[in-house]
């Protein structure tokens, strides 16, 4: 019997990229999924142009902007499906991009799964292998052999069973880093994750954070990235970790006085979250901790003990130095299990 399946798009203010993404996504659905836009309260004249040019269409209307996390749960409150699709709105798919996506997720034991992004300005070479994550949250590139491996499964489009799963993300996450909190609550309750090659699709990359501040986007990067570790994780492994969080917090404070990528104030304000927010804190891992089917022993060794992608001869050191750290305080990582 063939699933059912929504398809959930948020939207802000990205009117200029729905045409290309719709249009490439309804041939594919027929009478076996539904399209839902969420559109997050767009000041671009996205909701009618929607009401006018894809009228098939499901279009929610949110008065305020939720973000991608709390846009995305609003959609799959409203879904029919039994399988649900988080697609971004800067996408195109390619043919047999659905299928694809429902065939990985069709095992018992898994409940997520990622297709092949082809985001712009990535190097094809980072596309040979698939990636993993460290414990700063940041993407480590070319770490599984197989190609079905995958540690988490990108948000930029991505299909679970609703059933399990339910509303995928915590709303307080709005942006950034909630596709990694849907993965290691998928992991820690004991289910799969695969990516699949043979859903494809173009990212067009940050369509909407491109317009947003670099001190806002710093904050939600930073904290949402931290806040995982924090929630997932034994107190012992946050205790390993914390040296690896300081130098981290440092070394970005130092960039920002040099360089646009980040905000002094967007990561001192990310930190400073911790100590204001700890009984938030207490109850959000209280509440995971009942679904929590396995140790975390069998998370992190999957999970990359690298600190950069940087294949120089100062990235080299500083992923040797990690490595050796993580391998004396017993963080088995997916390259001490090699």
């Amino acid at each position: 019997m063939k699933q059912f399946v929504s398809i959930i798009i948020v939207n802000f203010n990205g009117k200029h990229f729905l045409n290309d993404c719709i249009s490439s996504v309804m041939p594919q659905c027929a009478d076996r999924a539904e399209i839902i836009v969420v559109d997050n309260g767009s000041k671009d004249g996205s909701a009618d142009y929607l009401k006018q040019t894809f009228p098939s269409v499901r279009l929610i209307e949110s008065m305020e902007n939720l973000g991608f996390a709390g846009g995305n749960n609003l959609g799959v409150n409203h879904a029919n499906g039994n399988y649900i699709v988080l697609l971004n709105n800067d996408t195109k798919v390619n043919n047999g991009w659905l299928d694809g996506l429902v065939k990985a997720i069709s095992d018992d034991r898994i409940v997520c799964a990622s297709s092949l992004i082809k985001t712009e300005g990535i190097p094809d070479r980072y596309y040979e292998k698939n990636g993993s994550i460290n414990f700063l949250g940041h993407n480590i590139m070319r770490v599984f052999d197989e190609p079905t491996d995958i540690f988490f499964a990108g948000g930029a489009s991505l299909i679970f069973k609703k059933e399990i799963i339910g509303l995928p993300f915590d709303a307080d996450y709005f942006v950034y880093a909630e596709d990694v909190y849907l993965s290691l609550r998928s992991r820690f309750m004991g289910y799969q994750i695969r990516h699949t090659n043979e859903s494809t699709l173009e990212h067009f990359g940050s369509g909407t954070s491109k317009t947003q501040k670099t001190k806002y986007l710093s904050f939600y990067q930073e904290r949402n990235r931290i806040l995982n570790t924090f929630l997932f994780f034994s107190p012992s492994t946050i205790i390993k970790v914390l040296p690896l969080l300081c130098i981290n917090a440092v070394v970005k404070c130092c960039a920002s006085l040099i360089g646009m990528k980040y905000s002094i104030r967007g990561i001192v304000r990310a930190y400073g979250w911790f100590f204001v927010h700890r009984d938030l804190i207490k109850q959000k891992r209280a509440t995971l901790l009942l679904e929590r089917k396995v140790d975390e022993k069998e998370v992190i060794r999957y999970m990359s003990g690298k600190l950069t992608n940087g294949e120089s001869i100062i990235g080299k050191v500083i992923n040797t130095i990690s490595l050796a750290y993580c391998a004396l305080v017993g963080l088995k990582v997916i390259e001490l299990k090699r």
